[in-house]
This record gives structure tokens, C-alpha cells and sequence, in this order.
């Protein structure tokens, strides 16, 4: 399993920083790489403290930016890594459209910009010079597959969503539903945002079981903190006496380690997807820092996102966050 995750798949199409082609490589003490993203889960600080490592590691300089789920804030942080004449700049977009005018502005100003985890929308793909990260519709495929298993390929479900508008969610959320759609007996009833956050995926599922009652069979979630949240909305159903205890399957689309270990413990958490933040972080940051040193790169570089339920379990490497 570990030889798995190590693979990382490069499409074909090679692209080089125009800027960074005709210069010698900068001092690595001279290299300065910001990273604009939001930290709202345990999934993204695991992602800032590998980015950290791996910059230590390298011997360059950094510049954080959280914009903490704000849209307008992700656009301004940006503009300010411009300002700041950074040498590239890391992003995880936080909705596809909005940010493209500031990304447009650090191109402009020769920035290479590195996107991770996320793309933004094909207008603005022309601003960026590469992309790195986990096949999202992959990993929402995988975790719609893993509830029709659970669920025996019968069954009416919903699906938890990220924030709108992040390639992310949008993907995952396909993913599930092209799986699920292979199975005529499967019926999805709603699909519903939760911002990433666990507290909100508790309140979105303690309305949805208000309105469906028993009907609910599974839950299609696009990370475990989702799915953690959701599974806290079920347990208090079961106490109420509104949903029969172990009756509501959940899967989720990227796993963390509290979500490893209640899948291991048995119950309605069916399965998950391994989409570990530390290789995400190292693969864009080196990335960005071969392009400014003048390397040719792959536009597109995917890594492995494996399945697993508790079937596999003690085959699968436990999450490190």
C-alpha cells in the first residue's frame, strides 16, 4: 500500500516557466514560495505542516496565506503574494471562477502559478503553469462504489458536499454519482454542501434525517471530516429512536485518521479514500520550485488514492493526521 501512494502519474503534455527557462537557477536561500489555501480541517493543516517540512527540506523561503473558506479573502491574499514579488505561488483554489482575476494578475507580473488539489475553471487555465494533486473524480467514484457495496446495491442515499464551487467537491460529488448510477437500485434523494466543516456536516445531516426520516439507507460524504459529522447526526437519530442503529451506510471520499479508526471499530462508517495531504504538499512544492529553476514539468501530475473499507483495513496505513 505504501508503494502505491508513492506513484504519482504525469500526463504528457510538458510545460516550462518562460521566466525561470532563460535564467540561471536562483540560490535555494534565494527562493521565496507562497502557498494561498484555507485551512478549515485537519486534512489542510496536515497539508501546511508537510509544506513547511518540505520547504525546510529544500532550503527555501515560504510565505503562508490561509483565507480560512473566504472567497474574496483567497483573491486578496494572492494579489498580496504578488505584491510581495514571490518567486511562485502554490493555490488551492477555493471556487474555480472566482479567483481567476487574481491569478490573471500574478501571471501577468511573471509569477508561475502552481495549482494543487484543485483547477480552476477552463478560462483561466492559460494563467497557470501546472497542476498537482489526487483525481478527484476518482476518489469520489471510489467512495460511491464502497457505499453500493455496503449498501448491497440497494438503497436510497445523499450526498455531503465540500464548499460550492471548489473542484474538489464538485468532482467527488460526480464521482459519487457515476457510481452510484451503475446501480439502478440505488436512488439518490439530496445532495448538500457542508464547507468542509464537521459541525456543519452534523447540523446539514440532522435536517436531512428530520426530512426523510428511515428513508436514508447511505451517505455519500467527500472527506471524513464530513463523514464524522454526519455519523454524529445518525447516533443521536439512533438515541431519539428516529433510525435503527448501524442502518445508515456512510463512505467518504478522502480519509483522516479518527475516521481510519471508527471504520476499524465496525458500525455505519463503511469505507474511505486514502488522499494524503503530505504527498499533495511535496509534489506542489517541489513542482513549483523545479520551475523556477528552469525545469521542464508535466502539466498534470496525478498520485494514487486508494480505496479501502474494513475489509482491508489492516492492509491500508493509518492516516498521520
Amino acid at each position: 500500500m505504501r508503494n502505491i501512494l508513492l506513484t504519482v502519474t504525469a500526463l504528457a503534455t510538458l510545460v516550462v516557466s518562460p521566466l525561470a527557462a532563460s535564467a540561471e537557477p536562483k540560490p535555494r536561500g534565494d527562493i521565496t514560495v507562497g502557498l494561498a489555501f484555507d485551512l478549515v480541517n485537519p486534512w489542510a493543516a496536515a497539508y501546511d505542516a508537510a509544506f513547511k517540512k518540505t520547504a525546510g527540506e529544500l532550503g527555501i523561503k515560504i510565505v503562508v496565506l490561509d483565507s480560512q473558506g473566504d472567497v474574496p479573502r483567497q483573491s486578496n491574499n494572492l494579489r498580496d503574494l504578488v505584491a510581495q514579488q514571490v518567486d511562485a505561488i502554490v493555490l488551492l483554489p477555493n471556487n474555480k471562477k472566482a479567483v481567476i482575476p487574481a491569478v490573471r494578475e500574478a501571471h501577468d507580473a511573471g509569477i508561475p502559478i502552481v495549482l494543487s488539489n484543485g483547477r480552476v475553471d477552463e478560462s483561466g487555465e492559460k494563467y497557470v503553469v501546472a497542476w498537482t494533486g489526487p483525481d478527484h473524480h476518482l476518489t469520489g467514484f471510489r467512495s460511491g462504489e464502497l457505499l453500493a457495496e455496503a449498501l448491497g446495491g440497494k438503497g436510497r442515499v445523499v450526498i455531503l458536499t465540500g464548499t460550492p464551487g471548489t473542484e474538489s467537491s464538485i468532482e467527488r460529488e460526480r464521482g459519487c454519482r457515476d457510481a452510484l448510477a451503475k446501480h439502478p437500485g440505488i436512488e439518490v434523494l439530496d445532495s448538500q454542501p457542508t464547507d468542509w466543516k464537521r459541525e456543519k456536516a452534523q447540523t446539514v445531516t440532522e435536517a436531512l434525517i428530520s426530512r426523510f426520516g428511515d428513508k436514508i439507507d447511505g451517505i455519500c460524504a467527500n472527506d471524513d471530516g464530513i463523514s464524522l459529522g454526519a455519523l454524529s447526526a445518525i447516533d443521536a437519530a439512533v438515541v431519539s429512536g428516529r433510525v435503527q442503529a448501524d442502518h445508515i451506510k456512510v463512505t467518504s471520499g478522502a480519509a483522516f485518521a479518527e475516521g481510519y479508526q471508527t471504520i476499524k471499530k465496525g458500525g455505519s462508517f463503511y469505507g474511505s479514500v486514502l488522499m494524503p495531504p503530505e504527498q499533495d504538499a511535496a509534489l506542489a512544492l517541489t513542482t513549483a520550485v523545479r520551475i523556477i529553476d528552469g525545469e521542464t514539468v508535466p502539466k498534470s501530475q496525478f498520485y494514487e488514492t486508494p480505496a479501502f473499507s474494513r475489509a482491508n483495513i489492516d492492509q491500508t496505513p493509518i492516516p498521520n493526521f
